[in-house]
């Protein structure tokens, strides 16, 4: 049966009535799964997203009216099942509103996607779609080619938008089975084992004929146009990204909004952005090994500094988490800590709210191992903090560096 929304894509509302209403426990959870005798909301199927909506029951003047929000349609057994957050009684006269915005994008990005696997198959690329997928923000193709150069991209993104702004018609024709003899022509990657009844081919014309399931646009102008974006292999393949329609304008705006900050963080225009960021890469690898360089030499400094001290247990604290510093420690003290304990904290106070826990120090404690056996979980839970270790050697992270005396 080929529901409503696919004879009249365009027809945003409906008046149907309530013909089961079954109710599903997920746990705590509940939901009703509601079937029509016709519905304007799509249910999920040939790489389309299902639609989302409302129900609403129609009643007098006197009675409230009560409107169910549905966020799930699927397909079984033949017939469009509606998952909705409230009850409908079985034979209730309602009115069915389509999600417009959501539903006018898929079909944006749905007949886009029609278009490019036509043009990416035909001479000389020669590429099939092999599935695709429409995204919340953004959709692939996956093609049956190992690698897409840029220049053919770009050349397959001329010839989608050329015929996009002539104005193809896009048709669709409902057959009246599988079997029927005009199917010859139309491309398909095979029908549900279980499909049963008409069988519907939407045509560009003069450029493709594809069995869909899918609620589809009635022109290429429709979709204003299409945008390739990047590509990924994937097994031998190839997955195309691309957006349709309004898509590209919401990309073009986030690309706008990010080159306005980068042009306050980094004070050049945007042809200048890519040598500037490398310029200060390169500037940033090079204070990083001056930075650990100096760690070294400052854990050198306090390593003298604490094997002169005759304290049973050494306490060293460093502001940040350091990891130079802290191997470095360890090993000028190496020796030492073979008869007394040192323990190292590393980390910034940082005041949480309350009954916040996060974990932003560091601790290590090392000394002869049958004491940092004995101390080691004590000095974690001591610290407020978790650990573990072997071999002379516990180590963990904490929070409250307020501990650090005490422990």
């Amino acid at each position: 049966m080929l529901l409503k929304c696919q004879r009249e894509p365009f027809l945003q509302q409906l008046t149907s009535t309530v013909v089961a209403c079954n109710e599903v426990k997920k746990g705590k959870k509940k939901h009703f799964e509601v079937v029509l005798e016709d519905t304007v909301l799509f249910a999920e199927g040939g790489g389309q997203p299902c639609d989302h909506g409302q129900i609403s029951v129609i009643g007098t003047e006197q009675e409230k009216t009560l409107m169910a929000a549905v966020k799930d349609v699927q397909r079984k057994d033949g017939v469009a099942v509606h998952t909705a957050d409230k009850r409908l009684e079985v034979g209730s006269k309602v009115d069915v509103v389509v999600d417009w915005k959501r539903r006018y994008d898929h079909m944006q990005q749905h007949t886009g996607q029609h278009l490019l696997s036509a043009i990416a198959e035909q001479a000389p690329y020669h590429y099939n779609t092999v599935s695709w997928n429409l995204g919340a923000t953004v959709s692939h193709v996956e093609l049956n080619t190992p690698k897409i150069t840029e220049d053919v991209k770009m050349e397959i993104e001329r010839k989608v938008n050329s015929l996009i702004q002539a104005a193809v018609p896009v048709i669709t024709k409902v057959f009246s089975s599988k079997d029927d003899e005009g199917l010859s022509s139309a491309h398909t990657r095979g029908l549900p084992a279980d499909h049963s009844g008409p069988v519907r081919v939407v045509e560009i014309e003069g450029v493709d004929q594809n069995m869909c399931c899918g609620t589809h646009l009635t022109c290429l102008s429709q979709i204003q146009m299409i945008k390739l974006l990047h590509t990924e292999s994937k097994r031998g393949h190839t997955l195309l990204y691309f957006v349709c329609g309004d898509r590209v304008l919401s990309t073009l705006q986030t690309a706008l909004n990010i080159q306005h900050q980068l042009n306050a963080l980094l004070s050049c225009p945007p042809d200048a952005f890519p040598p500037m960021v490398d310029k200060l890469s390169k500037e940033c690898r090079t204070f990083r090994k001056t930075a650990e360089k100096l760690s070294e030499e400052l854990a050198v400094i306090h390593a003298a500094s604490l094997r002169d001290s005759r304290d049973a247990v050494l306490s060293m604290h460093r502001g940040a988490s350091d990891n130079e510093y802290s191997l470095t420690l360890q090993r000028e003290l190496r020796e030492v800590c073979e008869k007394r304990v040192l323990l190292l904290t590393m980390g910034e106070q940082v005041i949480l709210p309350p009954r916040t826990s996060q974990n932003n120090a560091q601790f290590v404690l090392r000394g002869p191992v049958d004491i940092v056996d004995q101390l080691g979980k004590g000095v974690a839970q001591k610290l407020g903090g978790k650990g573990g270790g072997k071999d002379g050697k516990f180590q963990g992270k904490f929070s409250d560096l307020r501990k650090i005396d005490e422990t």
